[in-house]
């Protein structure tokens, strides 16, 4: 542990000094509050991808593994695929990793987080942010949500798969159908995000087989979760029968309620982005369709199998899902936490193919540590690993709000990475 702190320490020096050599280099998964989106032009912009070549040192930790390791992922973009653009029309845009040894036939296909648009001009106003362009991505990046870990220990199910990261730049959820470009205050907004999904899985597939894989895992943080519970079954069904397909859901399970809800309206009618919700859910709720976009809705139509982490007390719900008098009160912030925890039981965890972590961590996506399960010890991503083989559904905390010590990792190289 020693070691482990001193190496943390040297590398983020390290880093501090040839950190500006490369502005593009950012780090994967990180994700903003629903709605929020930095300029390119932003200082904090600029901050916060220097912060993430902390990870592109040669260091090596005591556990064998080089940061090095995680800077192999090269970008494609879908420009076989015209219709596959962002908001501001610039293509659509994925990064990937190899796999290798008994992980070269499974991948892992992971979509971005980044809040959404609520109208036209919130749209318009994205396409000069990192979540509407991709204009200025870099040609390779560092896959750092734990996710993407090469390590077995961490990681014990996809350590060595093919791993995929699919920009999100198009403010649905991946769903926008709309083929010709709306023109907003001046500025051309494309609402094109469904081409973008597609189009990923037909260049997967003529570039790397991925019609001829054996596994494959449809994961997603924040804005990326919300798209794997909406639209998972409708991604197996672009898949052969003979693929295992699985979801799994970082912050994504949102309550449905009256002051957030709404603001999908635009997805699914501005954007047109129904095409991948589940038929039963819009026949169920025809008018009000938005509320298929949210998990303890949708959780009950699922059919291909899926293990959702998530916490009870997610920041950014205490931020969009209660006022501010809510957010502020142990009391109510509780009774939020046992609602969801409820709604994830009755709504997904009802179907016996389901699985779920239920943390106690205040967290949004996995930047503040990794919690362990109350009885059994195991990560997240440990009891991933153990639903897929048939070894358990449930895990979790059962910690009253708040917990300081939930997401406590025993690592500090691990804990500097993923507070970045």
């Amino acid at each position: 542990k020693i070691l482990d702190r001193w190496l943390a320490v040297y590398c983020g020096l390290r880093a501090a000094v040839v950190s500006c050599a490369n502005r593009k280099v950012r780090l994967a998964g990180m994700v903003l509050k629903s709605g929020q989106a930095l300029r390119r032009s932003s200082p904090l912009f600029h901050l916060r991808t220097c912060l993430s070549l902390v990870l592109a040192l040669t260091c090596t930790f005591s556990d064998g593994r080089e940061a090095d390791d995680l800077l192999d992922a090269v970008a494609h973009k879908l420009l076989a695929h015209p219709l596959a653009v962002c908001l501001d029309g610039s293509p659509g845009l994925y990064y990937f990793r190899p796999g290798h040894g008994s992980g070269k036939s499974k991948f892992h296909i992971f979509f971005e987080g980044g809040g959404f648009c609520s109208n036209d001009s919130d749209c318009a106003h994205r396409t000069g942010t990192y979540y509407g362009s991709t204009a200025d991505d870099a040609p390779s990046i560092s896959l750092a949500h734990p996710f993407f870990a090469p390590s077995h220990k961490d990681n014990p199910l996809m350590w060595n798969w093919n791993h995929v990261m699919l920009r999100y730049c198009d403010g649905a959820y991946f769903s926008g159908t709309r083929q010709k470009p709306v023109l907003v205050e001046g500025t051309s907004v494309h609402y094109q995000g469904y081409y973008i999904t597609t189009g990923l899985l037909e260049d997967l597939g003529s570039r790397y087989k991925l019609r001829a894989s054996s596994d494959v895992v449809f994961s997603g943080c924040s804005a990326g979760g919300i798209h794997i519970y909406a639209h998972l079954d409708a991604l197996r069904a672009m898949l052969p029968s003979t693929v295992r397909v699985s979801g799994l859901a970082d912050s994504g399970f949102y309550l449905d309620k009256h002051i957030f809800t709404p603001l999908k309206h635009f997805v699914v009618k501005g954007q047109r982005g129904t095409w991948l919700l589940n038929k039963h859910c819009l026949k169920d709720n025809r008018g009000v369709e938005e509320r298929c976009l949210i998990g303890s809705v949708n959780a009950q139509y699922l059919k291909t199998p899926m293990f959702a982490w998530q916490s009870q007390y997610d920041t950014d719900q205490r931020t969009c899902e209660m006022t501010a008098e809510c957010s502020n009160s142990r009391a109510c912030v509780q009774a939020y936490g046992d609602e969801l925890a409820t709604a994830l039981h009755h709504k997904l965890l009802s179907n016996s193919e389901m699985g779920a972590f239920v943390d106690s961590c205040s967290r949004h996506c996995a930047t503040t540590g990794i919690p362990h399960d109350d009885v059994s010890g195991l990560t997240p991503l440990q009891a991933f690993a153990a639903w897929y083989d048939g070894r358990g559904r449930t895990f979790g905390q059962l910690t009253k709000f708040p917990c300081d010590t939930c997401c406590m990792d025993d690592s500090p190289s691990r804990r500097i990475l993923f507070m970045l």
